[in-house]
């Protein structure tokens, strides 16, 4: 049986800015989300501002 352990980001994603800013939040988004995939960290599912992680335990 598969085991897993879960970790859950919060990140504002009703910004109030300017399109260069936004950009900027979602570039930094997009990079912490690839070094956790290399960690082997998968998003299953984004609800509001919470953004939900598994990762097979070994």
């Amino acid at each position: 049986m598969k085991k897993y352990e879960y970790k859950v980001l919060t990140i504002a994603t009703a910004l109030t800015v300017s399109t260069k800013q936004y950009e900027k939040v979602a570039q930094e988004f997009e990079t912490k989300l690839n070094e956790l995939g290399a960690d082997g960290w998968e998003l299953v599912q984004r609800m509001d501002g919470f953004f939900f992680l598994k990762k097979e335990i070994e």
